[in-house]
């Protein structure tokens, strides 16, 4: 037998689990661990005043940067890479098919208009309405 989940339940196998909560995982692991890498390069500038070398193409810029200079706009990179962190949370939870996941990556998707639009960023939207058209297609198989 496999590991016990702590409600007492199995987790679900890749078989078991249905296609799209299978996607929407994925998906939340993979933005989430883009996310980090910009959380570790706002530390980096934070200790070091300045970008690695070879990173400038990816100095902080849109309309946070503009509005309120580095200082604010690298806080708001740190908070918006805690907010997709919990989605690494989240896609972990619906890999094993559990509602919370679900639950979670809904709230770290609706958390995530300020900064796209704040940071000019304009795939994530895009992705936020396949995660969410995911959810929604796998919803009633998670417990």
């Amino acid at each position: 037998m496999g590991q016990k989940e702590p409600s007492g339940q199995q987790p679900r196998s890749a078989e078991e689990r249905h296609p799209a909560i299978t996607a929407a995982a994925v998906i939340f692991f993979l933005y989430g661990g883009w996310a980090v890498s910009f959380l570790l390069l706002a530390v980096h500038v934070l200790q070091n005043g300045d970008l690695p070398p070879g990173w400038s193409n990816l100095a902080p810029h849109g309309r946070i940067y503009d509005a309120f200079g580095l200082d604010v706009a690298l806080a708001a990179y740190g908070l918006y890479a805690v907010i997709t962190i919990l989605g690494i949370l989240a896609g972990r939870w619906l890999w094993r098919s559990r509602r919370r996941g679900a639950v979670l990556g809904a709230i770290t998707v609706a958390l995530g208009p300020p900064f796209w639009y704040g940071f000019g960023l304009p795939i994530p939207p895009f992705l936020a309405v396949l995660q969410l058209g995911l959810l929604a297609a796998g919803w009633k198989s998670l417990h």
